[in-house]
């Protein structure tokens, strides 16, 4: 396994739910390696152990991946306050990822993620590109990514625990 480990910058900062922030950091080494499925573990100034966040999305055109991660924590809140032009000290990409597999013809591939589960489906949907995401969330206030998922042409269908939107 090849990794990297240096600062990155942070080219993008969104807060996409209540607690939950999608962050895109260019690091062009990194993103040539990264396969869906991969996580990357950061370093959070004051703290001794890294935190582990899946990659949701790798561009390696651009040299950039996409992180999403919720704030669990005062590491994880601490992580949240980082802003554009920061850096992010980042070992990565860590893990083997999932396997690509060709889909025979006319089938599709069904990826299913859960609440934070979610982003590293995204990058697996797209890797198999005929790709249906099944993705479960509490309630429609925690709902993330479905418009990345459809932006891609991937079919999102959305569950919620309580039927407040797709199927209950």
């Amino acid at each position: 396994m090849t990794y990297k480990c240096s600062e990155y910058k942070l080219i993008e900062k969104k807060a996409i739910s209540s607690g939950v922030f999608s962050f895109t950091i260019l690091c062009p080494e990194v993103a040539e390696l990264a396969v869906c499925g991969q996580f990357v573990h950061i370093r959070v100034e004051g703290y001794t152990l890294r935190r582990p966040i899946s990659i949701c999305e790798v561009d390696k055109n651009k040299g950039t991946i996409r992180i999403v991660f919720e704030i669990r924590g005062s590491g994880t809140d601490k992580l949240s306050c980082l802003n554009v032009g920061d850096d992010v000290d980042m070992i990565a990409p860590i893990g083997n990822g999932f396997t690509v597999k060709e889909t025979a013809e006319g089938k599709r591939i069904i990826v299913v993620g859960g609440g934070i589960g979610v982003p590293p489906m995204l990058e697996t949907a797209k890797a198999h590109k005929k790709a249906t995401a099944l993705l479960g969330f509490r309630d429609y206030s925690r709902v993330i990514l479905v418009d990345d998922f459809k932006r891609t042409g991937i079919e999102a269908i959305v569950c919620t625990e309580d039927g407040s939107v797709g199927i209950k």
